[in-house]
């Protein structure tokens, strides 16, 4: 069941009177005390551009000093003061919010990766995030359907390249001598992961004489460029920049929702009644 819980944000505000400022961190707690958690971007460049005066040193353990402030009685009413002494008082700490959540660690990580992280590593943290909830849809699925127990975890394609290829497939059987793998891999963000799944598949497929590839992305139906009058077409999306991509490979892409029909048919092919 969701329980509340408060966060603030801190950041880097060297000029009152200009009002602006840089994310540089999130603090969630419970206001039980039994959960506390700080997370501090390390990488300074964004938050220099605005404070070239700042100095790294200042903000050496400030999120454990945060974090030490926060398990203290009355510490939380002190933080404003422990701003002003901190980081030339360029220091501030918003006001708290409350946010429902049934897991502060997730929590704190989609908070962090929403309002502190740098937009790269936001985008890196969002597309694992979405992985992980696939993954964990898809083992719960396939284990309900009972073909789990039948199925390789992670394994990894140099195996079948006899090279040491790291890439990793997150599930593998085989019936009747066909090799199927499935993964998951959202459809959004960075192309480098589909990209990477497309390359691995057109050198395996070389390989091993039949070779099929399911992945699951949550996303809706396939999205197809827009005919225009002239006779072009509009640019594709993301999205369905990268379903072309793995068309074009071979590799047939789900949405979230058929995961039960696909475990279906894996249960056929296993002979599990």
């Amino acid at each position: 069941m969701p329980e509340s819980c408060e966060y603030f944000l801190i950041r880097i505000a060297p000029d009152p009177i200009r009002n602006e400022s840089i994310n540089i961190g999130v603090a969630l707690y419970h206001s039980s005390g039994s959960f506390v958690g700080v997370r501090v971007n390390r990488d300074f460049r964004r938050a220099h551009c605005l404070f070239p005066q700042l100095e790294e040193a200042d903000l050496t353990g400030l999120e454990g000093d945060v974090l030490k402030q926060l398990q203290t009685p009355g510490g939380r009413e002190r933080l404003r003061y422990f701003g002003e002494e901190t980081c030339s008082h360029g220091l501030q700490f918003t006001a708290p919010s409350v946010v429902m959540t049934q897991d502060p660690v997730e929590e704190l990580d989609r908070l962090y990766a929403q309002y502190a992280a740098t937009p790269e590593a936001a985008e890196r943290s969002a597309n694992a995030g979405a992985r992980r909830v696939i993954l964990r849809h898809l083992a719960h699925v396939f284990n309900e359907e009972r073909v789990l127990a039948r199925m390789q975890r992670n394994v990894r394609a140099g195996e079948w390249l006899g090279e040491p290829d790291a890439f990793r497939f997150d599930f593998h059987y085989k019936p009747n001598g066909t090799h199927h793998v499935i993964q998951a891999l959202p459809l959004e963000g960075d192309e480098s992961g589909v990209k990477e799944l497309c390359f691995t598949v057109d050198r395996l497929r070389q390989r091993l004489r039949t070779f099929d590839v399911v992945t699951f992305g949550e996303v809706p139906a396939p999205l197809r460029a827009v005919e225009l009058p002239n006779g072009g077409s509009a640019p594709l999306s993301p999205r369905g920049y990268h379903r072309s991509l793995l068309a074009q490979a071979g590799v047939r892409v789900l949405e979230l929702h058929e995961a039960a029909g696909e475990a279906g048919r894996i249960r056929a092919a296993l002979g599990i009644q």
